[in-house]
């Protein structure tokens, strides 16, 4: 009964272990098999086949025999990973090195509730040494103390490690799955010295004394303690480690976007301060030419005696020329004036021949949106579509370039939205649920579309990403 009882446990332990591996190596990786469902039954299913397998090769319980099983078990798990999901080399250490460090420090964080039955057996056998207790009733309650001290440590065992999984996962802020950096050796140092831990103790668990085998917690009882406390200690490193780390990386990136928003306002700003300098002498140019043009069309009537027809059509060109140097773009904004005419000379000079359309974008009065927002909305809307445009001339010089934008009210929703020529590409998308920048440095670059999410959020908005072909839609939604 307790052998079979301590099968089914055994059993139980793997299949929650497996669940546990694709619970947070998935998090971190995607399966070579996109097509398989319940990945995480055949992940379970596949690691109790390991373990059982595993478990006829070492049946030894010499300390030895302990410390190769945990080198084979971890060889065995990283060889899995490598056939089992996608990623490069460093990730798969970690995801390897970080799960079985938390698997070992829970095994000892829990082991030391071995103590307690094994304590409790002692007095039973002091008991029948002074026959008050019968020995039927002793064996009983040693089966049933044993059972229950084997499931208790499995119970904490396990829940630590789903907590600490849990609470890696949690923490994680990643980009783009399948990918880890340098930054994999700061995550590993205090992980490499769980498992070290574990494997030093694996080495001094059973030592022999007067030809007897003795367990090392017997020899020194107060390891019971402090062999819990040490793992526990180095099982809160691990994930505060990680956590930290994921602090630092959100807390560049919004250093990142700090950055970046402080340099659109301040090109905002002297985009308008120059337009409108702009503006003023182009006003100014144009009444001095159209009076200029007005007195010499009458010095020509004088002269020739009455007006000519030939004159005054070639007079008439001229001054819808000079009505066309006042060619700003109105939008019912000054910001977004600014914003959107700045941009738009910048498409007509990296994209020949682009064709560039403003004519639906239209602010109304009623709308209470503030300029800054609208303006870091057009002004990241507008980069990515001219990026987009750029890169589809390059790959097909002759393919037609467009960027439009347009503003319009659906029931209560004001919609901002901005529609670009691209080159098909499929765009994947991050866990944000917005396509992964094109650009080589991804950790930077992918900041706008973020900003213009966070900007229709103030509003109660949000930001979808439309593909149809070779057209690109970025459509903003906010409240009116």
């Amino acid at each position: 009964m307790v052998d079979q009882f301590v099968q089914l446990v055994d059993i139980l332990q793997n299949l929650f272990e497996g669940y546990c591996i694709q619970f947070f190596f998935g998090r971190f990786a995607e399966i070579k098999w996109h097509r398989i469902k319940n990945a995480q039954w055949i992940v379970c299913i596949v690691w109790v086949l390991i373990k059982m397998t595993g478990g006829k090769l070492f049946q030894k319980t010499d300390s030895v025999t302990l410390v190769v099983s945990l080198l084979f078990g971890t060889a065995v798990l990283f060889v899995f990973c490598m056939c089992w999901y996608r990623g490069n080399i460093l990730l798969k250490l970690f995801l390897v090195i970080q799960f079985v460090s938390l698997r070992e420090l829970g095994f000892l964080a829990g082991y030391s509730f071995l103590y307690l039955g094994k304590s409790l057996i002692d007095m039973l056998a002091e008991r029948l040494d002074n026959g008050i207790v019968p020995m039927e009733s002793f064996l009983i309650v040693i089966n049933v103390l044993g059972c229950l001290s084997l499931a208790l440590m499995s119970v904490i065992k396990y829940t630590l490690l789903y907590a600490a999984l849990w609470k890696i996962v949690k923490s994680c802020h990643y980009r783009e799955k399948g990918r880890m950096g340098k930054e994999v050796v700061f995550y590993l140092l205090p992980a490499v010295a769980g498992v070290l831990v574990s494997t030093l103790v694996r080495l001094l668990l059973v030592t022999v004394a007067d030809g007897v085998l003795v367990l090392l917690f017997d020899r020194y009882p107060v390891l019971y303690l402090l062999i819990p406390m040490l793992a526990l200690v180095l099982l809160g490193a691990i994930v505060c480690s990680f956590r930290i780390y994921q602090d630092m990386v959100i807390l560049q990136e919004e250093q990142a976007e700090k950055i970046i928003l402080e340099n659109q306002i301040t090109q905002m700003q002297s985009s308008m301060v120059e337009m409108e300098h702009l503006y003023d002498g182009i006003r100014a140019v144009k009444h001095d030419m159209n009076n200029h043009m007005a007195v010499l069309l009458n010095l020509i009537r004088k002269r020739n005696g009455g007006e000519d027809e030939e004159i005054r059509q070639y007079f008439a060109g001229m001054v819808q020329s000079v009505e066309q140097l006042d060619n700003r773009v109105y939008t019912g904004n000054a910001v977004s004036d600014a914003v959107v005419g700045s941009k738009f000379r910048y498409a007509a000079k990296q994209v020949k021949g682009i064709r560039l359309d403003a004519d639906g974008f239209l602010l109304p009065d009623t709308l209470t949106m503030k300029a800054y927002d609208v303006g870091i909305i057009l002004n990241n809307g507008l980069d990515n579509a001219i990026e987009a445009c750029v890169r589809m001339r390059e790959k097909e010089p002759e393919a037609e370039a467009y960027i439009s934008i347009r503003f319009f009210k659906a029931k209560n929703m004001y919609f901002i939205e901005t529609e670009n020529s691209f080159d098909g590409m499929a765009l994947s998308r991050g866990d944000s649920g917005l396509p992964l920048s094109m650009k080589e440095d991804k950790e930077v670059h992918g900041i706008g579309l973020k900003n213009i999410r966070k900007c229709a959020a103030k509003y109660g908005g949000d930001v979808d990403c439309i593909v149809d072909g070779n057209k690109f839609t970025l459509s903003v939604m906010v409240k009116g």
